[in-house]
């Protein structure tokens, strides 16, 4: 005969100790890498925002369309329109169209959402994008109008997104910027 010896209360009690230790040491750190991941894909989205808004102003200086509003530049077959050689802040059909990534966009921030909503708006994609936007609506700081992209599970108002905005005068582009704000990531 053989005898079916189970686990004491005491090594069920001990496992569940290890585990909860495991799992105290284990979570911050892991909490950790979401945000540093978060970070660093928001810092790349930035850095190729400013790269393609770059770009859009040298083809609008090549075209002789910098001095100029609300005129279009072609670039890579897609038709952009510029404010004085800034790209306007036009998701959807035009830098969408010149971006590689995994981006959902959400729609135009000052038609279709309206300021509570803009940033209160909870990502549910890897990437959500709201375009035409007064910067306002999410941070007093930018000035201008703007396109924001915000990480899954996210809204704006938690200051974790990428951004590009810009301002203008009537005659110039006044500031022009792609960054992140990633103090709530």
């Amino acid at each position: 005969m053989t005898s079916h010896r189970g686990f004491t209360l005491i090594e069920l009690i001990l496992v569940i100790v290890v585990l909860g230790v495991l799992a105290v040491v284990a979570a911050p750190k892991f909490l950790s890498l979401n945000r540093d991941a978060n970070i660093a894909t928001l810092k790349q989205v930035a850095a190729g925002l400013d790269q393609l808004t770059d770009g859009i102003y040298a083809k609008a200086v090549m075209q002789h369309k910098h001095k100029v509003s609300n005129e279009s530049v072609i670039i890579n077959g897609v038709t952009v329109n510029t404010y004085f050689g800034a790209p306007q802040e036009i998701w959807n059909n035009a830098l969408g169209d010149l971006m590689d990534g995994d981006f959902s966009y959400v729609g135009n921030g000052y038609f279709d959402l309206g300021a509570s909503l803009v940033a209160s708006y909870n990502c549910q994609e890897r990437l959500c994008v709201i375009d035409q936007t007064p910067a306002s609506y999410v941070n007093s700081s930018i000035q201008g109008w703007g396109l924001f992209i915000f990480p899954k599970g996210y809204s704006l108002q938690d200051e974790c997104y990428a951004y590009y905005a810009f301002a203008e005068n009537g005659s110039q582009v006044t500031s022009k910027v792609a960054s992140t704000v990633d103090t709530g990531c």
